[in-house]
């Protein structure tokens, strides 16, 4: 059978039989794709670790009839401190789930791009303390931008007019913001205050290091929550398994 190599990150997986497991990978350099790691789950299998959730590795893959096969792989990042604590392990999870549910087997127009950020995201939130959700908010605004989706935040997307210093609105369906005159002709339009859109715009052009150190009001934080919650589920097409979980927790646990 023909073999080819690819580095990629584990995004889900799935049992077959008694010991194989179906593993889906973001790879940069073919995209999204499925592959069986035969043996995966026997205890002493050299792919259990590589087929662990957002596990970042390296694969020599074959060709397969129906589904390519791991014949041998090479751990580069596991993310431990994502698989320590509950809050990072939920958004990390969330991550993973987003850029499955965006993306298409073996598209690889944007992977390079698309499989980079989510490794940096996965390293940040690694080291995030004062506002995790912002390295999550950031990936989603970053990773529609990728996609051809990026909503418009410096202007109204419906007649184009700056933007008023004032709470002004936001259009999942439309895909940007809304000035304070069209915020009320547009029916899925959600309120945003003025500091909202301006922590929407720094989430999508902010350096790494500024990100970690973004401490937003928590009244900003929640209306950025739930203008980007809305616009990922309009884009997704449905809601996330792991979006659901990530909102339990924050209403438990307050993070």
């Amino acid at each position: 059978m023909p073999t080819y190599t690819a580095t990629g990150l584990v995004l889900h997986r799935l049992n077959l039989g008694e010991t194989d497991k179906i593993l889906t990978l973001y790879t940069r350099e073919h995209g999204k794709l499925s592959a069986v790691a035969k043996g995966a789950r026997k205890p002493t299998s050299r792919f259990s670790g590589a087929t662990e959730l957002f596990t970042l590795s390296r694969f020599l893959l074959a060709t397969g009839k129906s589904l390519d096969i791991v014949t041998q792989c090479e751990i580069q990042q596991s993310f431990p401190a994502l698989r320590t604590d509950l809050a990072r392990l939920a958004r990390a999870t969330y991550l993973c789930e987003l850029l499955d549910r965006l993306t298409v087997e073996r598209d690889a127009t944007t992977s390079e791009e698309l499989c980079d950020l989510t490794v940096s995201a996965l390293y940040l939130l690694q080291r995030a303390e004062i506002y995790p959700d912002g390295i999550v908010h950031a990936y989603e605004l970053r990773l529609m931008a990728a996609l051809g989706y990026a909503p418009v935040l410096d202007r109204c997307v419906r007649c184009g007019q700056p933007l008023e210093r004032r709470t002004v609105g936001f259009s999942p369906s439309l895909g940007g913001v809304l000035c304070s005159a069209d915020r009320y002709r547009v029916d899925d339009a959600l309120p945003l205050s003025h500091d909202a859109v301006l922590l929407l715009q720094t989430l999508l052009s902010a350096e790494p290091e500024a990100l970690l150190a973004l401490n937003p009001a928590p009244r900003t934080a929640a209306e950025v929550d739930k203008a980007l919650r809305w616009y990922v589920r309009f884009r997704a097409e449905r809601d996330l398994k792991s979006a659901d979980f990530l909102d339990q927790l924050r209403a438990g646990q307050n993070i």
